[in-house]
């Protein structure tokens, strides 16, 4: 069961009532996240494009840019090196889409997932350097990519490095040094000598910088520039960076373009889904990040590109359909995948482990990563999948960890031993050899440091507000503050000792559970997915006799729209 607190950020709060321009309880949410400089509390409830960092702050961006002029000066062709995950799909598209505006002698170029693993492949640069590419742009990696930069370098191909990852470091007599490639101009917000007010770029946001600053330069057109931001939102949600500062403007304003797109391809791939509502964080997040994330993992990235560069209408649904199809493929694989991975769990008694590790021969590489989180989510623990790679004797996987947890340091003293190792606090990515996957587990489980109070899930509570003071039109107030996201989750509230006047578990599987609750003389509504511990709680704590009693809740208000009527619903987060 998970642990509930009540944020205690006094001293924010106390700071953000200064600021006669916001409501008390945004003064409250905002400071429950940290948000407590003017500047930035300026930015976050009036967001607008006019609030956007310059972008030649970003170190070697004015170096780009006049190369990026002088090859198209002299017609040399420009080939853009994107990844194959949505945050790399959107990040080739604001460099494709940005740089035909004026030049059309481009290309782009893509690594399968599979045969080429993540970064500039040695495939890629040595078709760059075959077809006598002038100027190479990297978007989305690059940052780790210091003998293929090399490469490109030795045969006069002009390197520019855009990224978002983090660098590599060595400390040298107590002095911090970063590793960059030897590129011509290096743009990424985390280098050591960059003066960049906001770190947190996702690989579109750092290409739009890019691009932004080239249509400053040539004094280009910025409506056409800012229409670029419908790929950057789906970057930005995509890849969970903070949606606060200047992301929170890209996604807001991309969204408002997105939602009167003259894109056909987005549109057609949006039909093809059925998705008929609104475009918001959650239809980038779970339903257009998914159908192109499908694309480099069971096919290649390229093709969602091809569709959002094709013109013809009849291909655009041919294209928008196959990437439907991945994406169930790819959902039945994850569903398989998961079933199999908690019966080994309990199975074999790994559930019970501080650190989950699980090899399943039969899962796909491609979706190791998604199963591993939804393994974490289901035990609240870090944990690791692995399945067979191309190589004899060597497993392939991913991991997703928990907030107490950081992954990337906690394998690191084991990485001399992996084939390959990668990541960052939350996740990673890594090759080991089969006959040492024991000796992995428990090297990870000794050394875990975890205390029970580390395992348990943490719910924390913006405050405190009984059901009886909610209204419509304080569930449609609190949407000023989306979108939501990471460094900035729907405000969630709690209420003590609300009574239960009806539940049922409806839907087709029988695992959303609905519930009538009473306060003060009213009738609410609300409603749980994924309840049916929380049913089997209920009835078990009860005696079976769940209505007419009590309970304590973790709530947001939500705003239910059915056949045009708009209703309050409360979507319970948890119960006790």
């Amino acid at each position: 069961m998970a642990n509930w607190y009540i944020y205690n950020k006094k001293e924010n709060y106390i700071n953000n009532l200064k600021n006669k321009d916001i409501t008390k309880l945004e003064a409250l949410i905002l400071a429950n996240r940290d948000i407590v400089d003017p500047s930035v509390v300026d930015m976050f409830i009036n967001p607008s494009l006019d609030k956007l960092h310059d972008p030649f702050m970003l170190k070697d961006v004015d170096k780009a840019i006049d190369l990026i002029i002088e090859t198209i000066q002299n017609n040399g062709e420009i080939r853009i090196f994107g990844d194959y995950d949505q945050d790399g799909i959107a990040s080739v598209m604001t460099l494709l889409d940005g740089l035909l505006f004026y030049y059309d002698n481009i290309s782009y170029d893509i690594p399968h997932r599979v045969e080429d693993g993540y970064g500039i492949s040695n495939n890629m640069s040595e078709k760059a350097i075959a077809d006598k590419v002038s100027l190479v742009i990297t978007c989305d990696n690059g940052i780790t990519g210091f003998d293929q930069v090399k490469k490109l370098k030795e045969n006069n191909i002009k390197v520019i490095v855009t990224d978002h990852h983090q660098i590599e470091k060595e400390d040298n007599d107590g002095w911090v040094n970063q590793i960059l490639p030897d590129a011509d101009c290096v743009i990424n917000p985390h280098r050591l000598d960059s003066s960049y007010p906001f770190k947190d770029l996702c690989g579109a946001g750092v290409a739009f910088k890019l691009m932004q600053a080239l249509y400053m330069k040539l004094e280009g057109d910025f409506e056409y520039l800012f229409s670029l931001l419908e790929y950057v939102a789906m970057g930005t949600v995509c890849d969970i960076v903070s949606l606060t500062d200047e992301n929170r403007i890209f996604v807001i304003e991309g969204l408002k373009r997105l939602n009167a797109t003259e894109k056909y391809a987005i549109k057609a791939l949006l039909e093809e889904a059925g998705w008929k509502k609104e475009i918001n964080e959650y239809t980038l997040g779970f339903i257009l990040g998914p159908l192109m994330n499908a694309t480099g993992r069971l096919s290649t990235a390229k093709l969602a590109i091809e569709l959002l560069m094709e013109e013809d209408i009849d291909k655009i649904h041919e294209y928008a359909n196959e990437l439907v199809n991945l994406n169930n493929k790819r959902k039945s694989l994850t569903e398989e995948g998961i079933n199999k991975c908690i019966k080994i769990a309990e199975d074999k008694s790994y559930d019970k482990d501080d650190v989950i590790v699980i090899y399943e021969p039969s899962i796909d590489e491609s979706i190791c990563g998604i199963v591993a989180g939804r393994i974490k989510e289901k035990y609240y623990r870090p944990t690791i999948i692995l399945t067979n790679s191309s190589k004899e004797g060597v497993l392939k996987g991913s991991g997703r960890s928990i907030e107490t947890y950081n992954m990337h340091d906690a394998i690191g003293p084991f990485d001399d031993k992996l084939e390959s190792f990668g990541g960052h606090p939350m996740a990673c990515g890594l090759s080991i050899k089969v006959d040492i996957l024991d000796e992995f587990r428990i090297f990870l489980n000794k050394n875990s440091n975890l205390s029970k109070k580390d395992l348990e899930e943490v719910i924390n509570i913006d405050t405190q507000i009984k059901i009886s003071n909610l209204s419509l039109e304080f569930a449609e107030s609190l949407e000023s503050l989306s979108p939501f996201g990471k460094d900035n989750p729907r405000p969630i509230f709690a209420n003590k000792g609300v009574d239960i006047a009806d539940i049922a578990m409806i839907g087709k599987d029988k695992k959303t559970m609905r519930m009538k609750l009473f306060q003060n003389g009213n009738y609410y509504n609300a409603i749980k997915f994924n309840a049916l511990d929380d049913y089997e709680y209920l009835s078990l704590k009860f005696g079976g006799k769940i209505k007419g009693n009590k309970i304590d809740i973790v709530y947001y208000p939500d705003v239910n729209e059915f056949r045009g009527n708009r209703t309050l619903q409360i979507k319970l987060i948890d119960i006790r």
